[in-house]
């Protein structure tokens, strides 16, 4: 049950890494400088493991099926990382996150629309327990103070940017998991990461951030770029994790475990960013839809 562990090491990083790109986007806000630098940098480290392992630059024997879905998981997941740094500007990392157990109900909802394939009533009641959850979280007294009134819209705002997020992250798993099933782990994590990479270097020439690039790497901001290596770092573990996961069992039992994540979401949000602004609401509503997620997948 190796895979249960690496799913778990990927959601405790998934929440980590958004931490940590909430922290640097309260200071800087080129979020296609923060996407290209830590993205080509997990490439580089995935390229490196890559050559160490097998003593080759490159892999032979990729077909087309391999470029077409590499290519589209770069794309989708430039669209989706945008989107989650532009929702984290705004949201409060424990009340946006739980959100991310929407992308469950895609592993229900598709093949029963377009295959007919009926879910299991324990399907159909997780996907109601996320639904419960989600409008529990945006439930809100009608008196509310100035800064509660304030902060309640900037979190909706965010969440506006973070459904986008939601609806990517829904696509990547499975690209991500024919990418490695026509190459490896570690070879599909290295070009996935570089196209992300080199799509976020697009964006940020198309936004005329190249002066941001270039402070980037002046000595007075050198602690910034440790951030952003950071970012890249723990996304080599993230994702590093996930893909083996993938590789050694089906999507949906590997999401399962990794919808915990909004849990350690909170705890970061509760213990390091402060956000206990109602918090039972939040407990409650975070613990039902994690639980509906789980039960969508495995029921």
């Amino acid at each position: 049950m190796f895979w249960i562990a690496l799913s778990l090491i990927g959601a405790f990083l998934q929440a980590f890494g958004s931490a940590v790109s909430k922290k640097v986007l309260k200071v800087h806000e080129a979020k296609n400088v923060i996407g290209f630098v830590s993205y080509f940098f997990a490439g580089i480290i995935f390229f490196s493991v890559h050559f160490f392992s097998t003593g080759t630059f490159w892999m032979g024997g990729l077909g087309v099926k391999f470029w077409i879905v590499t290519a589209a998981f770069s794309v989708i997941n430039v669209l989706g990382a945008w989107f989650l740094y532009r929702a984290l500007e705004f949201a409060e990392l424990n009340y946006v996150m739980p959100y991310m157990t929407l992308t469950s109900l895609s592993l229900v909802l598709p093949p029963m629309f377009l295959l007919g394939e009926v879910p299991s009533l324990g399907s159909f009641f997780g996907m109601a327990v996320i639904v419960a959850g989600a409008i529990l979280m945006n439930h809100s007294k009608r008196n509310l103070t100035a800064d509660a009134s304030e902060k309640r819209a900037s979190n909706r705002k965010g969440l506006k940017f973070f459904l986008v997020t939601a609806i990517c992250f829904t696509i990547l798993p499975t690209l991500a998991k024919v990418a490695i099933q026509e190459s490896s782990v570690v070879f599909a994590s290295f070009l996935s990461h570089a196209g992300t990479s080199f799509g976020f270097l697009s964006l940020l020439f198309i936004q005329r951030e190249e002066r941001e690039l270039r402070e980037l790497f002046l000595k007075n901001s050198r602690r910034y770029l440790l951030f952003v290596l950071l970012i890249g770092l723990i996304a080599v573990g993230e994702n590093g994790s996930i893909n083996a996961a993938l590789s050694m069992t089906p999507v949906a039992q590997v999401f399962a475990i990794k919808r915990l994540m909004p849990l350690f979401a909170f705890l970061i949000g509760f213990f390091y960013f402060r956000e206990r602004g109602e918090l039972p609401k939040k407990i409650m509503a975070t613990a039902l839809m994690v639980a509906g997620a789980i039960m969508t997948i495995i029921l």
